[in-house]
């Protein structure tokens, strides 16, 4: 090709929504022009998220262009507020927004009028976004001669937008990125989605999606290998791992920084969900000895959801709420941490916080499944303790071995730099326009 290849980016969570969710596509958007393409975005002007944060806009690089199409959804709160009263004739719990997630399934006989919505606001509610996004991606395409196009998900109705253009317009090079894995984990993960009529529209949209894409992503090695089990006659080399991974910019400088307190604090920076419970920690620091206890800080910074507030509630230890805060408070409060915690029950995932957990070489303390992704990611990168939330005792034992470090001034690094850098956003994206490059040269 005798220009720059040129990749228009479909995500309809991007900065100034906050969270974790829009890192990924962030990430690309900056990363992806320095190897050699020019990048289009096209995301939602007003995505029905619970955070904003304003300060992403300026990592945001000039030369992306960014199109923002209007969403005819309900505001996130009061789509929250409404589904809350509709759910409590059965007891059940709110829509989330994307990327959240819970672990128990509830699968409790729903109304007709929830199954009226569901079929309506089917796969996701954010569907309604897709018939404005479609119109904005065909000029976009028209106009510019895209080259490739990227969809990333949840929501996952993101999908019919890339199925769409490669039906209309054949020798697009499509990529579908699945920042979730989407019909074993999401659609039992959120109440919204257990609906038979969402599962068959899903599993129809999701079948298309891989079928006419020319490349598959997902966040971790399990999650690969389980959307291509649906798939055996798509060839393996249709699908990669990308992991989340973490942005150097953001860790310019970045230096520990004293609290100033005797006490060990463990600070948790991210969103507390279902499936990132904390209880098995705040259980294992709740059966210390008193004395232990008394030792131990833990900070919590970032979202908690209604679903997971009660496993905070009543404890015996010391807890810190900050709430949610701008990403340049959360990286302070990362500073100024002993060790940063990590709670990930399902062990098909990572979750995105350990990634800029490495990128500060902070200890770290992971409460996830022996065998796991989590666990995976530790042993490459040495970077700090796991233990299993199915046995206490291992937290425990993790929970003295700290204290005993902290009590004798040696408790430091555990990370090997050379391995985390594998997880720099630089060079994940230089490892997609690898894949990029290869698939336009084989056209």
């Amino acid at each position: 090709m005798s220009r720059r290849p040129r990749v228009l980016l479909i995500s309809y969570l991007f900065p100034p929504a906050g969270g974790i969710a829009v890192q990924r596509m962030l990430a690309m958007a900056r990363y992806l022009p320095g190897n050699g393409m020019d990048v289009h975005v096209l995301c939602a002007s007003n995505p029905g998220v619970p955070t904003m944060d304003a300060s992403l806009v300026a990592r945001i690089p000039p030369g992306v262009q960014v199109t923002r199409t209007w969403s005819p959804e309900i505001p996130y709160r009061l789509r929250q507020k409404l589904w809350s009263r509709l759910s409590a004739l059965r007891g059940s719990k709110p829509v989330p927004a994307p990327g959240q997630a819970r672990t128990q399934p509830d699968r409790k006989p729903s109304n007709p009028l929830k199954e009226a919505v569901r079929r309506i606001l089917s796969p996701d509610p954010e569907v309604v976004w897709v018939p404005g996004a479609l119109r904005a991606a065909r000029r976009i395409v028209k106009r510019e001669g895209t080259d490739i196009v990227l969809v990333s998900a949840p929501p996952f109705s993101s999908f019919l937008i890339g199925n769409h253009l490669k039906r209309q317009y054949p020798s697009l090079t499509l990529v579908s990125d699945f920042r979730d894995e989407w019909l074993d984990f999401y659609l039992n993960a959120f109440e919204y989605f257990r609906s038979d009529s969402i599962r068959r529209r899903a599993a129809r949209i999701e079948a298309e999606t891989v079928q006419r894409s020319d490349l598959v992503l997902s966040i971790t090695n399990s999650c690969v290998r389980t959307i291509r089990s649906r798939y055996p006659s798509v060839p393996e080399s249709r699908f990669a791992c990308l992991p989340n991974g973490f942005d150097p910019a953001m860790f310019e400088g970045f230096h520990p920084k004293p609290h100033g307190e005797p006490f060990l604090r463990v600070a948790h920076v991210g969103t507390v969900y279902p499936a990132a419970t904390p209880r098995y920690y705040l259980d294992a620091v709740d059966a210390l000895e008193d004395a232990a206890r008394a030792r131990i800080s833990t900070h919590f910074v970032g979202r908690i959801t209604e679903e997971e507030r009660p496993s905070l509630a009543g404890r015996k230890s010391h807890i810190v709420e900050h709430g949610f805060v701008p990403q340049p408070q959360a990286v302070a409060a990362m500073a100024e941490a002993d060790v940063l915690l990590l709670t990930m029950t399902d062990p098909s995932f990572t979750s995105g916080k350990i990634y800029d957990y490495l990128a500060t070489g902070k200890p770290i303390l992971a409460i996830s499944p022996r065998g796991g992704e989590v666990d995976d990611v530790l042993r490459e990168t040495g970077a700090g303790w796991l233990a299993d939330p199915n046995h206490p005792e291992s937290i425990r034992e993790a929970l003295v071995e700290i204290l005993a470090l902290h009590g004798s001034g040696r408790l430091a690094s555990r990370s090997m730099p050379d391995r985390v850098a594998r997880y720099a956003r630089p060079n994940l994206a230089a490892f997609l326009a690898g894949r990029l490059h290869s698939l336009l040269d084989a056209k």
